[in-house]
């Protein structure tokens, strides 16, 4: 299993501590919880758009709610698949929350927007790939 940190493309902050790859096959798609459990991400591909993008956990990262309320819509959480209403603390808009209580929770980084780094071993990291 890989182990990653995620960055913002435009300060270059470390926006996740340590995340340790989840198989996909763990991954819990029912309604109103948590889709993996903290400290780990999986890659997801839209099969729409063929769009990949980091799957993690909703947690205290260094992340801000977007400004714009209206990006958070949805019954009891976020559900608004289309913008990205988490910025890094810099102002770039770099994830969606997923919390409304008829999906999965988790946050998907934009890979347009952050980049990631993946750890070989103690201290030394390299740039991650998909």
């Amino acid at each position: 299993m890989r182990t990653i940190k995620i960055y913002c493309r435009e300060c270059e902050n470390a926006l996740t501590p340590e995340l340790l790859e989840i198989p996909k096959m763990n991954l819990c798609w029912d309604e109103n919880k948590d889709i993996m459990p903290k400290n780990k991400f999986s890659i997801f591909t839209n099969e729409q758009s063929d769009k990949k993008s980091i799957m993690v956990a909703i947690d205290n990262y260094n992340l801000k709610d977007h400004s714009d309320k209206s990006r958070f819509m949805g019954c009891c959480g976020s559900s608004n698949f289309n913008s990205l209403n988490k910025v890094c603390r810099c102002g770039n808009e770099v994830a969606s929350e997923i919390s409304d209580c008829w999906l999965s929770h988790y946050i998907e980084f934009d890979l347009s927007k952050v980049f990631a780094k993946e750890k070989i071993k103690e201290d030394n990291y390299r740039e991650f790939t998909l």
